[in-house]
């Protein structure tokens, strides 16, 4: 059994896309504006690109992996692995993020998670797809502040 989600979440940025993308393409800082994360990391030195596997780990102590698929600074990045074991199933994390200048040093970044579902969590898509989006919105709220906060 497999199944996807599809949440876009946008939020306007008063900062350049370049102050944007340095921010969220830096896998460390991931945990600073993603709600569940705890640690994340790249797991080889050199530089971000095609083929970039980043290491996490979310509430509960459960760790993965996914792959920078799309790489084109400073405009989109997007990652895919393999399922992060959960309750009986599993979700694989896909999802990209698309900035655009908005004008007047300010960025539109419009965020889609597709994550696939598979196993007993394709019975909770409703649920999940709630939380995802609700969950999203308030990551792009605190991406927001930060970036709009910061130096």
């Amino acid at each position: 059994m497999r199944t996807s989600i599809d949440v876009a979440v946008e939020v306007e940025i008063s900062r350049p896309p370049q102050a944007v993308w340095s921010y969220i393409s830096d896998a460390e800082r991931i945990p600073e504006w993603v709600g569940e994360f705890k640690e994340a990391h790249e797991e080889a030195n050199g530089p971000t690109g095609v083929g970039t596997v980043v290491h996490y780990t979310v509430e509960g102590d459960r760790s993965g992996t996914w792959e920078v698929v799309e790489w084109d600074p400073p405009n989109k990045v997007a990652w895919d692995g393999p399922p992060l074991p959960w309750a009986g199933g599993g979700a694989q994390p896909r999802g990209s993020h698309t900035l655009t200048e908005a004008g007047e040093g300010r960025t539109l970044l419009v965020s889609r998670y597709q994550p696939e579902l598979i196993g007993t969590l394709v019975l909770m898509r409703p649920y999940l797809s709630w939380w995802l989006r609700r969950q999203r919105r308030k990551d792009a709220q605190t991406l927001k502040a930060a970036l709009e906060e910061g130096p």
